[in-house]
């Protein structure tokens, strides 16, 4: 059955405290439809590392051209935060994989770069034929861009302080986050605050009331009704109000 290239690469990712140099394809990875799932999260200055693995088919269809695939060669991975690289690990050198195989790449590094959502591409081009037997017809080069998987980059990790002594807000945790997040704010007086979520280009996606007490309160923030991506909250006690950023991966 031919495959669209949509579905050559299907991604595992894991966070890792040390750089892997060896990868091994996934036995259980599967030719993948967009959305490629799961996408990645990080933090800034964290060490991370991630295992591509590529299926690449005998035949597959680009547009409406069925192509015999020979090899299939990454060119590229554009998109990556600064401090992360890629690094293949092809038995034919040159990140280069034969038709009808499996293989991996890895990207891994230490994120020097600000937080937010990294959408990353990859570069690759296709040898092949487009006669049916694979041994003959015309020979084929085509490069192709595959663009369905995001990074997400979280603000770094530590210990955070949130002052009793004035209203404040410290970062949600975790950060990005999948479903629900944790909001800590402390507020000098018990009283009605406004709480606010906005997405990239200021439009408001959610507004409520809380009925804070004196003291430090919490907001327990659900994603079921946000698509992945960035955000700025904002809480607001009618004197002041304090804006952070949050990364959501999935609802």
């Amino acid at each position: 059955m031919k495959k669209t290239l949509l579905s050559l690469i299907s991604i595992t990712a894991f966070a890792a405290s040390s750089f892997a140099q060896v990868c091994m394809p996934d036995p259980n990875a599967t030719g993948l439809l967009y959305p490629m799932t799961p996408d990645s999260t990080t933090n800034v200055w964290q060490d991370y590392t991630q295992t591509v693995t590529i299926s690449v088919p005998t035949d597959t269809t680009v547009s409406v051209i069925t192509v015999y695939v020979d090899s299939i060669q990454l060119d590229s991975v554009r998109g990556l935060p600064n401090g992360l690289t890629y690094g293949c690990n092809s038995s034919l050198g040159n990140c280069t994989y034969l038709g009808g195989t499996e293989g991996c790449f890895i990207i891994s590094g230490n994120v020097n770069d600000s937080a937010g959502t990294y959408p990353i591409t990859f570069d690759v081009v296709i040898y092949g034929v487009l006669d049916s037997t694979g041994t003959g017809g015309d020979p084929l080069v085509l490069p192709y861009s595959i663009e369905v998987y995001n990074l997400f980059v979280g603000e770094p990790l530590g210990v955070q302080t949130l002052s009793t002594s004035k209203f404040d807000v410290i970062q949600n945790v975790p950060n990005p986050f999948n479903g629900s997040t944790i909001i800590k704010f402390n507020n000098p007086v018990a009283e009605t605050v406004n709480f606010y979520v906005y997405d990239m280009i200021g439009r408001q996606v959610h507004n409520s009331k809380i009925n804070a007490v004196t003291g430090v309160n919490t907001i327990n923030y659900t994603s079921e009704k946000l698509a992945p991506g960035a955000y700025f909250y904002t809480i607001a006690n009618g004197k002041n109000s304090i804006t952070k950023r949050m990364i959501v991966t999935g609802k």
